[in-house]
């Protein structure tokens, strides 16, 4: 069940909330529809089961004669799993924000240290800032809720423990006034640890390199970084796209399925966003992601679903993308194959080389042409020398 609460005015002093357009009737009417609950805070609560329904529901208060208010241009899904050494700082970098008009839905997923009390407090403090409790399900499920609560125009995503340039959100939105893009990408990454702190002043830039993306078999190489994005809302529900729960590298499917139905794809360079890598992270220990098999066939039956797959590159990188000294390598390629060969993309392979080999060779010959993908010179130097020795 999904419950959300609007914001309303009348357009007209004709309109009441039980009479004049009948608004309260006219959302019973919808199918998918629970409950409608009027507040004396000139609120209107709806429960209602899937998610596609939001839009309806809006359209239905805006036909009304009624108006939501307070609708920001941002929203930023932010998941917090025991944190509490570094959430303040990073709740900090985004409510110093340059650009004000956002909102912050913040998702504790369960956390077991101080971080709950932490978001709380902001909660009390700042108008924008709402905060959802969940029991442990994971970074995508937490990123599902937060979405579904979510107001915006755009969608910023930023993880619990990373850091925000003053004027990241601004260059957001100068390069979608800029553009009219529904799906933006900042490239300014810069990482950082406890060993190497960093400092925030002065590390604003304007934005440059603004340019729209095509993608094509040979840049389709995009990774995850959820975060490096603004998405236009209206986008991702109106395709009911979301994470796939309990996945790591669960940010390559979600950007791979949103791709291919966006009109337009700009990236720039601007204000960095702060990557802060420490030991206890989720990529750092997992020791090799085959989650991104199981990823890569998901998104292949959404391609199917939605008729694109012949208008889309395939990322058929997820199927071998680790590194060759990995000790699951040789596992990791053996799936892949066999996940390959049961998808029926044979039409498909003359995109990628490599996907091709991964099909048609046993694993150990497609290794030999994985490594010399991987560095030319190095492997026909050893190759070389063996000759000679």
């Amino acid at each position: 069940m999904n419950v959300l609460t609007f914001k309303i005015s009348p357009k007209e002093s004709s309109c009441d909330f039980n009479g004049g357009g009948g608004l309260t009737k006219s959302l019973q009417e919808i199918k998918d529809v629970q409950s409608v609950e009027i507040l004396p805070t000139k609120e209107v609560r709806v429960s209602f089961l899937n998610l596609q329904t939001e839009e309806k529901i809006i359209e239905v208060i805006t036909s009304c004669g009624f108006e939501i208010e307070n609708k920001p241009f941002f929203s930023v899904i932010f998941p917090v799993y025991n944190r509490e050494d570094c959430v303040k700082e990073t709740l900090d970098s985004i409510l110093n924000q340059s650009f004000l008009d956002f909102e912050v839905i913040a998702i504790d997923d369960g956390s077991i240290d101080r971080s709950v009390e932490i978001l709380q407090e902001n909660a009390k403090l700042f108008s924008n800032f709402k905060l959802i409790r969940l029991e442990r399900h994971g970074v995508s499920e937490a990123r599902n809720k937060g979405m579904l609560r979510a107001r915006g125009k755009f969608l910023c995503f930023i993880d619990s423990d990373d850091l925000l340039s003053k004027d990241y959100f601004l260059n957001f939105y100068q390069a979608i006034m800029q553009t009219n893009a529904d799906v933006v990408k900042n490239t300014t990454i810069l990482k950082f640890s406890a060993n190497s702190p960093v400092s925030l002043e002065n590390k604003n830039l304007k934005i440059s390199h603004l340019k729209e993306f095509h993608p094509n078999p040979n840049n389709i190489k995009l990774g995850g970084t959820i975060w490096s994005y603004c998405i236009k809302r209206e986008l991702v529900i109106k395709n009911s796209i979301y994470f796939f729960p309990q996945r790591i590298m669960e940010d390559e499917g979600f950007i791979f399925m949103l791709l291919p139905l966006c009109k337009k794809f700009v990236t720039f360079k601007g204000s960095a966003y702060y990557y802060r890598q420490h030991s206890d992270s989720i990529v750092a220990n997992a020791p090799i992601a085959f989650d991104r098999i199981k990823n890569f066939e998901d998104i292949i039956r959404w391609y199917r679903e939605k008729n694109i797959i012949q208008k889309f590159p395939i990322p058929f990188y997820l199927l071998y993308d680790v590194s060759i000294k990995n000790p699951s390598y040789i596992d990791y390629l053996a799936d892949s194959q066999k996940m390959l060969h049961s998808l029926k993309l044979e039409n498909f392979l003359k995109q990628n080389k490599l996907a091709y080999y991964l099909y048609t060779l046993e694993v150990k010959d497609f290794i030999k042409e994985h490594q010399k993908s991987r560095g030319r010179f190095k492997y026909y130097l050893k190759k070389l020398l063996r000759i000679f020795n």
